[in-house]
């Protein structure tokens, strides 16, 4: 009985294991395993004219969404995802603007003046399979983010935290939580 037990054990477990814990999936499964990459940037890059921002230190990437040749994340499942980014502005006089963005639509931005200024900002947001996620320099502003292979100030990090969708409502201006008062959307 303790073998056949032991035995019932070890296949559970492994089962748990295969697919990335219960009711998950394991991490090569590209349709359904984490998605999460952790970028930095390792050297001190000028930025100039709307360039897009290419983290060259890889910590992580699960799914292998971020390419580190085109500073790109390509979302290769569709759902619910967290965005963080922090950058340290090396320039006296300069203003330090970039801005997250997804295709071509704005997220969010940061921005800081002067030498030694950072900044960071977070968002939350749905994304379609095949969505481009990037970092880029605002038009118009030149300025240089600082790094070192030892002090990585630059960061940018995403990750997948649901299977759920988001469609904002229709028309921006209603009162999203009339539901509080008795009232329907």
């Amino acid at each position: 009985m303790w073998t056949r037990l032991a035995f019932l054990s070890f296949a559970f477990i492994s089962t748990i294991n295969a697919q990335g814990g219960p009711g998950g999936t394991s991490l090569g499964d590209h349709g359904h395993g984490t998605v999460a990459f952790s970028v930095g940037l390792s050297r001190t890059m000028h930025v100039a004219n709307a360039e897009t921002v290419v983290f060259d230190k890889i910590f992580s990437n699960l799914a292998t969404g971020y390419s580190g040749h085109t500073g790109i994340f390509k979302c290769p499942q569709s759902g619910m995802y967290v965005f963080h980014l922090h950058a340290y502005n090396m320039n006296q006089d300069k203003a330090m603007w970039l801005e997250l963005k997804r295709n071509n639509e704005l997220l969010v931005s940061i921005s800081g003046y002067d030498s030694h200024s950072t900044a960071g900002n977070s968002v939350l947001v749905h994304l379609d399979r095949g969505d481009n996620v990037f970092v880029k320099a605002r038009q118009g502003q030149e300025f240089s983010l600082f790094g070192l292979q030892d002090e990585i100030y630059a960061t940018f990090t995403g990750y997948k935290v649901s299977d759920a969708s988001y469609q904002a409502p229709a028309n921006p201006d209603q009162d999203p939580f009339a539901f509080l008062n008795g009232r329907r959307r």
